[in-house]
C-alpha cells in the first residue's frame, strides 16, 4: 500500500489539499494518505498528524513570533519521516515552511511534489530557484508560471487553479442573514490573523468615505473562520453599522454591488461572480519598493494576472491609507462603468475559469508515485 503525505500550512491550502487527497483517493482507493493541516483535510480521507492550518503567517517579524511552534511541528515532522517515511511527499504553497520541509524530505530520498508553487515572482523572485531544487516536480496554477520555473526544473506541469474546482462544485449561494436588501459592500480582508489586522482598519475608512457619498451602501466583512471574529470585533468597535458574515464567502461575493478584496484566490472567486472590485493589499513604502524593483509579473492580483491586464484597479496601500482605496473603488459606483466591470469578468470567466486542476495534480502525483516504485 503506497501511502503519501501532504501538508498545508494555511486555510486556502487546507482547502486545496482536502479537494487533492479526494481526488487521489478517487483514482486509488488503496493509498494510505497522512496530512498535515486542517479540519477539511481532516475530513477529505486524510489521517491527520498536526493541525497548522490557523497558524499561517507572512514576513519575517511574524514567522518569528511562531518560530517555537514552528520548529516543534518541523521536528516531530523529521521524526515521523525518519520513522515512517511516506512514498511521496506533496506540499502546497507556504514555502517559509514547506521549502525546509520539502529539502529535508529530498536529502532523505523521499520523491517531492510542490503543489501551486508559491507567487514568489511577485515579492521574492531569488526564491524561484531554491523552490524548483527542493521538489521532484513542481505542479502550477498560472500559464506563465511554467514557463517561469522550467530554466531551472525539467518537470513542471501547469494544472490550472483548483479554485475553480471548489467554485463549480460549491452548489447554490448560502443565505446572507440580516441583510436589509440595500447594495453591499463587501469587505474581504483575509484569511490569516496578520492580513485582518494590517488591512481591515483601511478598508473600514474606504467603507466609511464610500457610504458618505453612497448612503444606501451597506457595509460587510467577510469572516471565513470562526477564530477571527475577536479579532475582527476588536477592529469593530466604532463602527456599528458594519455587519459581519461568519462561514462562506459567496454569500457576499455573489451580492455584492462592489468588494474590497486582499489579493489571493478571493479575487478570483468574487471575479467568478462579475463583481466589480478593488484589490486592495497593505504594504508599508519598504515593501513597496521591493515590490516594485523585483516583480517579475506586471501585477499582483490574480485576476489581472488571468486578464492579462488591469482589468479591475490594484493598490498596495500605505496601512492605514483608506483614502487612497476610496478614490479607486469611486468609479466602480458608476453604473455603467461596473455594468462594462461586469461584463469584462463574465467573459474571463468563460475564456480561463476552468475546473479540472486538482484532478490533474492527482494525475500528476500517482505518475511520479508509479516512477519511484518501478524504480
Amino acid at each position: 500500500m503506497a501511502k503519501l503525505l501532504v501538508c498545508a500550512g494555511e486555510p486556502s491550502g487546507d482547502l486545496h489539499a482536502a479537494r487533492l487527497v479526494e481526488e487521489c483517493l478517487q483514482i486509488d482507493p488503496t493509498l494510505q494518505i497522512d496530512g498535515i493541516g486542517g479540519e477539511r483535510l481532516a475530513a477529505s480521507g486524510a489521517v491527520l498528524r498536526a493541525d497548522l492550518a490557523d497558524r499561517a503567517v507572512m514576513g519575517w517579524l511574524p514567522v518569528l513570533g511562531q518560530m517555537g511552534s514552528i520548529l516543534h511541528h518541523a521536528s516531530g515532522f523529521v521524526e515521523e519521516l525518519l520513522r515512517d517515511p511516506p512514498d511521496q511527499l506533496i506540499v502546497i504553497d507556504y514555502p517559509g515552511l514547506h521549502i525546509h520541509l520539502a529539502t529535508i524530505a529530498g536529502r532523505l530520498g523521499i520523491p517531492v511534489t510542490y503543489y501551486i508553487c508559491p507567487q514568489v515572482w511577485a515579492w521574492a523572485p531569488w526564491r524561484i530557484r531554491r523552490i524548483a531544487g527542493c521538489a521532484d516536480q513542481l505542479l502550477v496554477v498560472l500559464p506563465f508560471e511554467e514557463q517561469l520555473y522550467r530554466p531551472f526544473h525539467p518537470s513542471v506541469h501547469h494544472v490550472g487553479n483548483p479554485v475553480f474546482d471548489s467554485l463549480a462544485d460549491a452548489g447554490p449561494v448560502p443565505a446572507l442573514e440580516g441583510s436589509s436588501g440595500n447594495p453591499i459592500l463587501a469587505l474581504l480582508p483575509g484569511s490569516r490573523r496578520q492580513e485582518v489586522r494590517a488591512g481591515l482598519p483601511a478598508l473600514l475608512e474606504a467603507s466609511r468615505i464610500l457610504v458618505s457619498h453612497h448612503p444606501g451602501l451597506e457595509t460587510w466583512i467577510s469572516c471565513q473562520r470562526e477564530n477571527l471574529i475577536p479579532e475582527i470585533d476588536a477592529i469593530l468597535a466604532d463602527h456599528s453599522q458594519v455587519k459581519v458574515h461568519v462561514g462562506d464567502a459567496r454569500a457576499l461575493q455573489a451580492r455584492a454591488r462592489l468588494a474590497i478584496v486582499c489579493s489571493g484566490t478571493a479575487t478570483l472567486e468574487t471575479a467568478w461572480h462579475g463583481i466589480p472590485m478593488v484589490v486592495a493589499y497593505p504594504a508599508n513604502q519598504l515593501q513597496r519598493s521591493v515590490y516594485r524593483m523585483l516583480a517579475v509579473a506586471p501585477y499582483f492580483s490574480l485576476i489581472n494576472l488571468f486578464a492579462g491586464r488591469e482589468l479591475v484597479p490594484e493598490l498596495l496601500f500605505e496601512p492605514g491609507d483608506g483614502a487612497a482605496i476610496a478614490r479607486l473603488a469611486t468609479p466602480l459606483l458608476d453604473d455603467q462603468r461596473a455594468s462594462e466591470l461586469t461584463q469584462e469578468l463574465k467573459t474571463i470567466r468563460a475564456e480561463k475559469f476552468h475546473p479540472g486542476a486538482s484532478q490533474k495534480a492527482a494525475r500528476q502525483i500517482l505518475t511520479l508515485l508509479e516512477e519511484h516504485s518501478v524504480r
